[in-house]
C-alpha cells in the first residue's frame, strides 16, 4: 500500500488525521529557519548596542564593536544587577541557617521531653499520667482528636506543603552583550576609523585610501587602533610587522565583526532559527478537514 493510500486511511476529523512532512512544515511544526537579509543585520561599524554608528568606539578581544557609553552603562548595568542577585542569595543562605539552628533546637528540646517522659513512666509516677504524656507525645503537644492540626490531611490549607524557591550563587562575571563570552573593563581598548579627506562619513584604509564596505573582512591593531583591511595587512604590515615605526604581533591583530551584505558567500551565519514542538500555525495554509477541498495557499493538496 502506497504512502497516499495510507495517508487517506488515516485522514479522520479535524485535527486527528496524519499529516505529511511538508504539511507539518507548513503548519510550523518543527524548526522555522529564515534567512536574514542585509537590513537585518547592520554595518561594520554599528555598535551592537544600539544599532546605529559608533560614537568613540570600543572592542573587544572578539572583535565585536560598541560606543564607548553604551558598553560603560551595560557593564555597569551588569554588575548591580550582580550585586542585587548576590544579596538575595546571602539572605537565602543567611535565612537557611537560621532555619537550620532552630530546628535543631526543636529537635534538641523533642529529645529531652521524651527523655523526661520515659523517666517519669518508669519511676511509676502515676499510670494516669503516663498515659497522659504518651496521648501528648503522639499528637504534636496536643491530645488526639484536638483537631486538623493533628490530621495527617494534605488537602487541608495547613497541611498543604510550600515549594521553596531557591537562587543559585551568581556569578559576578560580566559578559559581552553580543557573544556572551567573559569581558572586563581593562579588555576594552580604543578604535580609530580613518575617515574620507573628501567626505568625513566615509571611513577609508589608512593605507590604500580604499574606502571600507561592509564586503570588506577588516582588522584592528590592538596596539594602535588602526583599522583597516586585512588584505592590507597580510601584503604591507604582515611580511615587515611594523606600522608607522612600531612592531605590529600577530596576537595584536583582531578580526572585526563583518557588515550585512545579503548575499549566501559573505553572511555565512546569517539565519534565524526557532524551533515549535506543538506548531505555531502560520495562518496562511488551511487545516487539512477545516474545509473540504479547499486549495492551500502554501500549495498543499487536500484529499478530504
Amino acid at each position: 500500500m502506497g504512502r497516499g493510500q495510507r495517508h487517506s486511511k488515516n485522514a479522520g476529523a479535524m485535527g486527528t488525521e496524519a499529516l505529511s512532512y511538508n504539511e507539518r512544515k507548513a503548519l510550523g511544526f518543527g524548526t522555522v529557519q529564515e534567512r536574514l537579509g542585509k537590513d537585518a543585520q547592520g554595518n561594520f561599524d554599528d555598535c551592537n548596542l544600539t544599532n546605529a554608528r559608533v560614537i568613540q568606539p570600543m572592542c573587544t578581544p572578539g572583535g565585536v564593536l560598541y560606543s564607548k557609553e553604551a558598553i560603560l552603562k551595560n557593564l555597569l548595568a551588569q554588575k548591580r544587577e550582580n550585586k542585587r542577585k548576590l544579596r538575595l542569595w546571602e539572605e537565602q543562605e543567611q535565612n537557611r541557617r537560621d532555619t537550620e539552628a532552630e530546628n535543631a533546637l526543636v529537635e534538641e528540646e523533642e529529645r529531652k521531653e521524651a527523655f523526661l517522659r520515659a523517666q517519669e513512666h518508669r519511676s511509676g509516677a502515676g499510670a494516669g499520667a503516663g498515659v497522659q504524656a504518651e496521648a501528648v507525645g503522639s499528637s504534636g503537644g496536643e491530645p488526639k482528636g484536638t483537631g486538623g492540626e493533628s490530621m495527617r490531611a494534605f488537602w487541608l490549607p495547613s497541611k498543604t506543603p510550600e515549594a521553596s524557591v531557591s537562587v543559585g550563587k551568581p556569578s559576578m562575571v560580566c559578559r559581552c552583550p553580543a557573544s556572551g563570552k567573559k569581558l572586563k573593563l581593562k579588555d576594552l581598548f580604543s578604535v580609530t576609523f580613518a575617515r574620507d579627506p573628501e567626505d568625513a562619513s566615509k571611513y577609508i584604509d589608512p593605507i590604500t585610501k580604499d574606502e571600507l564596505s561592509n564586503k570588506d573582512t577588516l582588522v584592528v591593531i590592538r596596539t594602535s587602533g588602526t583599522v583597516m583591511k586585512k588584505k592590507t595587512y597580510e601584503k604591507l604590515v604582515k611580511p615587515d610587522g611594523i606600522l608607522n615605526g612600531a612592531a605590529v604581533s600577530e596576537k595584536d591583530v583582531i578580526e572585526l565583526q563583518k557588515g550585512g551584505t545579503g548575499f549566501a558567500a559573505h553572511d555565512k551565519n546569517a539565519s534565524a532559527k526557532k524551533h515549535y514542538s506543538v506548531g505555531m500555525g502560520s495562518g496562511l495554509a488551511d487545516l487539512r478537514g477545516q474545509n473540504a477541498s479547499a486549495s492551500s495557499r502554501f500549495g498543499l493538496s487536500f484529499a478530504n
